[in-house]
């Protein structure tokens, strides 16, 4: 069996803008993750890399 590895897209400025933006807007992680077509767990990831603090729930 092999294990197979999934690589993520590398983040964009423009991405990161676009993470900055609606993290500063107090978007959901989940709807930032629909927003930028990324998984949950890879925002997530971004964000405390960037020292940005996440609504959690999927409110509108």
């Amino acid at each position: 069996m092999t294990d197979t590895i999934i690589a993520e897209r590398p983040w964009t400025i423009e991405a990161i803008d676009r993470l900055r933006e609606l993290a500063v807007a107090k978007v959901p992680a989940e709807l930032i993750s629909q927003n930028l077509q990324r998984p949950v767990a890879a925002v997530r990831q971004k964000a405390a890399e960037l020292g940005l603090a996440l609504e959690v729930g999927g409110r509108a």
